[in-house]
């Protein structure tokens, strides 16, 4: 427990100068940081690590699609950094361009293996390095946004408010097993509980927001997406639990002592960050959560 607490302490250290300085530079490098590290882990839950030109071009199609995200965050912040290089355009072409290339390179990597390295191993590879890049990244896409500044902190009240409500409720009301063989201690009531827990951290959210900085806030709106992301959050989780579960394993990593790794803490995330950000990106304009 003594660990726990001291790895919490710790990990909300570094999270919080991340959070002040989150205009800066520093954010996306953060995130993208952050996705290195899974895909880390996530190498060597499937056992591709030791694989270097698998676990290599991993690695370099990480760094280049973290590199692409940071640019594009910084580059109409600072006069340093010429726009007119990249459009918006073109950076989203270089991103589906890398993508291509990457799972072309890991197949061919697979065939060329001649059998060391199956197939099914290099399709889940694939499918877990663009499931960690697009979601951790999306949360520095999601802060560039024009209400950038207020929804970003959605990702996190939304993963962390739904496995709080669904905590408490489980264990006070839980007795219908959710998926138990994927989580044995998730219960039906619990999940009911993690929407209201997230409706409620959403609302508490905005009402901060609107007391302290002059922005209005679509209540409505709100509590909708709050439902639809705790359902995500929790679909997030189970998803890491049933590779676990599958691969046998108790932890994805070891970077937080007494949490596990950052798949472990950022399983839900992964899955509320894109979410969020696609949602909000195509209502901005008819939709808004807050203007």
């Amino acid at each position: 427990m003594k660990t726990r607490v001291l790895t919490a302490i710790a990990a909300i250290g570094v999270l919080i100068p991340c959070l002040i300085w989150s205009d800066t530079a520093l954010f996306p490098i953060a995130c993208g940081i952050v996705a290195l590290i899974a895909l880390f882990e996530i190498t060597g839950c499937i056992g591709v690590r030791k694989k270097w030109f698998l676990s290599g071009t991993t690695f370099v199609y990480g760094v280049f699609i973290s590199s692409i995200v940071t640019y594009y965050f910084i580059s109409n912040k600072s006069s340093l950094i010429p726009q007119s290089i990249f459009s918006y355009e073109k950076i989203t072409v270089m991103i589906l361009a890398a993508t291509f290339a990457y799972i072309f390179l890991i197949f061919c990597f697979t065939m060329l293996s001649m059998g060391q390295i199956k197939f099914l191993q290099a399709a889940e590879l694939i499918a877990w390095t663009l499931y960690i890049m697009f979601g951790i990244m999306s949360i520095a896409l999601l802060r560039r946004q024009v209400a950038g500044i207020y929804l970003y902190g959605l990702v996190f009240i939304g993963a962390w408010m739904t496995d709080t409500g669904a905590y408490f409720v489980g264990v006070l009301f839980g007795k219908h097993k959710l998926i138990p063989k994927v989580s044995p201690k998730k219960t039906i009531e619990g999940a009911f509980g993690g929407i209201l827990g997230c409706i409620a951290g959403f609302i508490l959210y905005g009402f901060i927001m609107q007391s302290i900085d002059e922005v209005k806030v679509n209540y409505v709106s709100i509590v909708i997406l709050a439902a639809v992301i705790s359902v995500v959050s929790q679909f997030g989780d189970l998803v890491a639990s049933y590779i676990k579960r599958e691969r046998e394993i108790k932890d994805f990593g070891f970077i937080f002592p007494g949490h596990g790794g950052v798949l472990d803490r950022f399983d839900s995330i992964i899955a509320v960050a894109p979410t969020i950000y696609f949602i909000t990106y195509f209502t901005a304009n008819s939709f808004p959560i807050f203007s």
